[in-house]
């Protein structure tokens, strides 16, 4: 299809955009370096403000089993007249989390400009590239069908992977659970999770990537766009989930043509496991 075109027809397949794997590799590189970029800026500021880097850690049942551990160690302490020892940290602080969620919505936003300069378009052209400057409302039960699947798949997967126990492979939430301990960073997660994520990551991994890449076919683009989207991440226990749902949105875009149906899935499933980790706060 042309994008110039202005075919409207919502069920045209989409086909390879004008820049190519070319253009792909060098913004995947940039991307890259503003990653690092804004893991430096991460570290330097929490270092000068002396904060912990400490991460949560484990689920509940691992806070549950260090809690008696630690319960135990301490009894014991005061028993043999030792030094007491110090209680465990769980939770990572708050303001590292909050000036995490800083960068990582800075970090974000790069990678819509970073589209925009490597593809040569200005904001209104590449949302017309996309086919975002129009939506058809009576067909947003696509996207919520895939989501109700892609989400039974990945709740699936977990159960299963939790019964064997194997730990590497067991999904984490990408928001720490510390966000729900402070107002001010359970606003920024759900900032992150709700709005930057689904437009400027859709942008990227899918308008961005697997566009460029589709002259390849439909199933090394998806492929090689749903690999990048699952390693950024950050998450071994996602690799299998994230590349399976990375895929599914990749044929929303590629089946549909507009980014408006991977955007409301997107937001949709982060919705889900937002509103869980409010309600179980």
């Amino acid at each position: 299809m042309n994008e110039h075109s202005g075919d409207k027809r919502p069920n045209r397949r989409l086909q390879p955009r004008d820049w190519g794997p070319k253009e792909v590799l060098i913004g995947v590189g940039v991307a890259l370096s503003a990653f690092a970029l804004s893991l430096a800026l991460f570290t330097v500021i929490v270092g000068v403000s002396g904060r912990s880097y400490l991460v949560d850690d484990g689920d509940v049942f691992d806070k549950a089993r260090k809690a008696v551990t630690f319960a135990d160690e301490r009894l014991a302490a005061a028993a043999r007249g030792d030094t007491l020892p110090g209680p465990p940290e769980f939770f990572a602080d708050v303001t590292s989390v909050e000036i995490g969620l800083g960068t990582t919505i800075l970090t974000d936003v790069a990678l819509v400009a970073i589209v925009g300069i490597v593809t040569k378009r200005s904001a209104r052209e590449l949302a017309a590239t996309l086919r975002m400057d129009r939506y058809d409302v009576r067909t947003i039960w696509r996207p919520v069908i895939a989501v109700i699947a892609a989400y039974g798949f990945v709740a699936v997967y977990a159960v299963a992977v939790r019964s064997i126990g194997y730990g590497p492979l067991i999904p984490q939430s990408t928001l720490p659970e510390s966000v729900a301990r402070d107002a001010l960073a359970l606003s920024m997660a759900g900032v992150v999770a709700l709005v930057v994520a689904p437009l400027t990551e859709e942008i990227f991994f899918r308008g961005f990537v697997f566009g460029g890449l589709l002259r390849w076919g439909f199933w090394p683009a998806a492929s090689l766009s749903g690999a990048l989207f699952t390693l950024s991440h950050l998450d071994t226990g996602s690799i299998i989930p994230f590349f399976v749902v990375g895929v599914v949105m990749a044929w929303l875009f590629w089946w549909r043509g507009t980014l408006w149906d991977n955007i409301t899935f997107h937001f949709l499933f982060n919705f889900t496991s937002f509103a869980l980790l409010v309600a179980t706060r």
